[in-house]
């Protein structure tokens, strides 16, 4: 069916549903429990009614969509044979009768395998096209990207010029700057929105956490070496590395990461007061604005890459999943006298293993 099949493309809706979404999604859909009956979904309401629900399934552009219409929203699977997108949706409906939807859950798993080529998967949203920022440890090194958005529909923003400002705020500080627009815009998000960027509505509590959880669990399973997630914004790099335990893939955003750590500590202590994620987002946004307008108090000195709209060169973690065998030709590197030392030569002259047959193949 599609151009490409890697083994995410094992992984099937009961899996989504049953490991990969936690229950709360549903439970702001106003169902008790959500299980998989066959093809279909099985809905217990919180009156204890029994919905079965079949999917529409379309093909189209490369992408296998399945569409599950609840009678409080929608949850569509889709599939291209690189990445698996779930996207659940609530109905809203307005005291005037208008029916809108709010997400309420975006997550995704993408085989890396076309990254640092011209290719590119129907699904995916971003370039990843630079043969250096994207390029896999090795040929045979299977690695997917995981990304978890999630919203509580019932605190969404109202649209206004905070809730653009939250989510355009790239604009905000880079292309149409005006330090009388962006301060008291800037001053409002970080005290009183309850938001970090790009969050149109607060994250429901341990849904993220359990959703990268489990994706470990799942591409393990079918065989993957490692899961990446790609971070925008501090809050986010936070989350994963503190939270989650994964580690920076680049050294240089490791350095950048901890040099704004420091500089927030030292905030810390100037201002006597702890900043928790949300406020150290923001503050960390603010250096990327044109540094003669950062009060010098608040100049860390260093800017964090923040923006979606580059993403040829973005932040990456990373956790390792199942080991990836050593690579012969490694025994056989040669490196000049004046580089070598005791350890190396030891290694040099130890064959490494061969690697398992079937293991780590596309």
């Amino acid at each position: 069916m599609f151009r490409y099949n890697s083994q995410i493309m094992n992984i099937t809706d009961r899996d989504v549903i049953h490991r990969l979404v936690h229950p709360e999604v549903f439970r702001k859909l106003r169902f008790k429990s959500v299980t998989v009956e066959g093809t279909g979904l099985k809905c217990l309401t919180e009156t204890g009614e029994t919905q079965l629900v079949s999917p529409i399934i379309t093909v189209a552009n490369g992408i296998e969509r399945r569409d599950f219409y609840l009678s409080t929203g929608r949850m569509t699977i889709e599939r291209d044979g690189i990445e698996l997108l779930c996207e659940v949706f609530f109905r809203v409906v307005a005291a005037e009768g208008e029916v809108t939807e709010r997400k309420v859950l975006r997550c995704a798993l993408r085989d890396r395998q076309l990254d640092g080529s011209q290719e590119k998967n129907p699904l995916s949203t971003f370039p990843n096209t630079h043969e250096a920022t994207h390029k896999l440890p090795h040929p045979d090194f299977k690695c997917a990207e995981l990304s978890i958005y999630c919203y509580d529909p019932e605190h969404y923003l109202p649209a206004n010029e905070m809730l653009d400002f939250i989510m355009k705020l790239d604009s905000y500080l880079y292309a149409k700057f005006d330090p009388d627009v962006f301060f008291p815009l800037w001053g409002k998000a970080f005290e009183a929105s309850n938001m970090a960027p790009w969050q149109s509505a607060p994250p429901l509590k341990g849904v993220a956490q359990h959703f990268v959880e489990k994706a470990g669990d799942v591409l393990a399973g079918v065989g993957y070496n490692r899961m990446d997630a790609v971070c925008g914004w501090y809050n986010v790099v936070l989350f994963f590395t503190e939270r989650m335990k994964f580690g920076f893939t680049y050294g240089e955003h490791e350095a950048a990461f901890n040099a704004l750590a420091a500089g927030i500590r030292r905030l810390e202590g100037e201002l006597g007061r702890t900043f928790n994620a949300r406020e150290q987002a923001w503050l960390v946004a603010l250096q990327s604005i044109p540094s003669k307008f950062i009060p010098p108090h608040l100049n860390i000195g260093v800017r964090w890459i923040n923006t979606p709209t580059y993403t040829d060169y973005a932040c990456r973690i990373h956790k390792d999943l199942v080991p990836f065998p050593t690579d012969p030709r490694l025994a056989r590197i040669v490196l000049p006298k004046t580089l070598t030392t005791a350890a190396t030569a030891n290694n040099a002259s130890t064959t490494a293993p061969a690697p398992q047959p079937g293991t780590a193949s596309r």
